[in-house]
């Protein structure tokens, strides 16, 4: 029988970070009424929101989040921004995103952003990515 020896940097486990699905809201619906123009709008703080769980190293964790946008369907193709990343330096990540809702009944805006959060604990670092958010804006 063999001996396994695995190094887990003075007895701890390695660093690692993961989505927490319980408290993952990915999208935003804007939708509302046409009313014959462009309708623009900020998204409710807190309607998208991630939270990473670091678990190993040295227990002593930093945060650092990024977002950014991966796709857009409106009629310039610039109707969706980050207006706030909130605080970039927490387990938990809630951005508001700007946006519009067309003018006519029956079309829709939406746009996708894609976030990713860095995990640090003085020893190692851990990135989590594929974060997706989605903003969905209809007219109806």
């Amino acid at each position: 029988m063999g001996v396994t020896i695995i190094n887990f940097y003075g007895g701890l486990l390695p660093l690692a970070g993961n989505l927490d699905p319980a408290t993952y809201q990915r999208g935003s619906d804007m939708s509302d009424v046409a009313t014959g123009s462009i309708v623009t709008f900020t998204t409710p703080f807190g309607d998208l929101r991630a939270e990473v769980v670091p678990s190993g190293g040295t227990g002593s964790y930093t945060f650092s989040w990024s977002i950014s946008k991966q796709n857009e369907n409106s009629d310039n193709g610039n109707r969706f921004s980050v207006n706030s990343t909130g605080a970039t330096n927490t387990s938990t990540f809630q951005p508001t995103i700007d946006g519009a809702r067309p003018a006519g009944s029956g079309d829709l805006y939406d746009a996708d952003f894609e976030a990713t959060c860095v995990i640090a604990d003085g020893v190692s670092i851990v990135s989590v990515t594929n974060i997706f958010f989605n903003v969905t804006a209809f007219a109806f």
